[in-house]
């Protein structure tokens, strides 16, 4: 017998590219328990402004036993939950889509995730492949809790059927909001700003960090596995990336204080514009699209958010002008960037995400 090995075996994580199919489902390795000392942690980390996101009582108030646990959470626990098994063989992250909150969840409950694959395509250049896979976060009793649509960048997928497939989507609903609007409706709640416009623009206050300690942590809790979240080793500090989630759920804490009493959350669409790394700020301003009074006593306000990176967003923009451009429909970052670097250069590379959502509030 020699003296020395050499490694034989390698365990490979992330979607396998020459088994992928349109249809396939896949199973997280993961179950998690949520208890409410990792609620604590979350609001130690993200701005939290509303009464649900802070209010047992509200809760109590509301019909609910516990805090039910907040929606950015929930975002990036089935993002996470699906990286060891789908996208950590993955180039980049694209966007999300129709990120719905469906039932209420809440600590001490168990959660899994499952993903199917909706749509592969290659890009325009033929050199990638892009996948749109939907991820379903559900409880042990087995009721899904929140779902969303994920458009992810792959190394080019040669085998696979590439064409659109319609599915049925039964867990496209709004059960939940709609259980919320029915049990807040004789609640008073007193908003910061109860006359919000179609044209609004903001400027958020907040900017806030998110640590390199911060980012180890919840990239290992939330089982996020791709080492370019973590592995000082590899990677320089300044190479460290935030996951998109944090990002967004960050970003949308912070237009939060402004909007309160928000009930509850929805991104529609949201992508990132340029990466943000570990001791980056994060700041944010937002443009209201529309305000719509969905029922008597209540508006959802049609909302497109900006996050910035180390920019203090009130100081340095009060005087700013904005290119209207940013506001009517611009969907792919290079568009972003390009309007910026025409209109706006002292914002190119300080946008990091746009975010699509809608907030929806008490108007009293």
């Amino acid at each position: 017998m020699q003296g020395f090995l050499k490694p034989n075996r390698k365990v490979s994580y992330g979607l396998d590219l020459n088994r992928v199919s349109i249809g396939q489902e896949i199973i997280s390795h993961f179950n998690v328990t949520v208890d409410e000392s990792v609620h604590s942690l979350w609001s130690g980390l993200m701005p939290t402004s509303s009464y649900p996101e802070n209010s047992r009582e509200f809760a109590s108030i509301l019909g609910f036993h516990e805090m039910f646990l907040p929606y950015g959470f929930l975002l990036n626990l089935t993002l996470s939950l699906g990286v060891e098994s789908f996208a950590h063989s993955s180039l980049l992250h694209l966007e999300v889509r129709k990120a719905l909150y469906l039932n209420p969840a809440f600590a001490g409950d168990t959660f899994s995730c499952a993903i199917l694959i909706k749509e592969i395509k290659d890009t325009s250049n033929g050199n990638y492949s892009t996948i749109v896979s939907e991820h379903v976060l559900s409880n042990q009793k087995g009721e899904p809790v929140f779902s969303l649509e994920r458009v992810t960048l792959f190394p080019k997928i040669n085998n696979a059927e590439k064409q659109k497939t319609d599915f049925i989507e039964p867990l496209k609903n709004h059960h939940f909001k709609e259980k919320i609007l029915a049990r807040v409706r004789g609640i008073a709640i007193e908003n910061k700003i109860n006359d919000f416009r179609e044209g609004d623009l903001l400027l958020h206050p907040f900017v806030r960090p998110v640590g390199k300690s911060e980012n180890l942590f919840w990239a290992t809790y939330f089982k996020n596995s791709h080492p370019i979240h973590f592995n000082y080793q590899r990677y320089k500090p300044g190479e460290i990336i935030i996951s998109g989630g944090i990002v967004l759920s960050m970003v949308l804490g912070i237009s939060g204080r402004e909007f309160r009493q928000l009930l509850l959350p929805q991104v529609d669409r949201a992508f990132h514009v340029v990466p943000v790394v570990a001791e980056d700020r994060l700041g944010a301003f937002s443009y209201v699209k529309s305000s719509e009074q969905i029922m008597p006593g209540f508006e959802e306000l049609d909302v497109r958010t900006f996050g910035l990176r180390n920019v203090d967003t009130e100081l340095e923009l009060s005087d700013a002008d904005f290119p209207v451009e940013l506001f009517n429909g611009l969907d792919r970052p290079a568009d972003v960037e390009r309007v910026l670097e025409e209109k706006c250069p002292a914002l190119k590379g300080k946008i990091c995400c746009v975010a699509d959502w809608k907030a929806l509030r008490k108007a009293e």
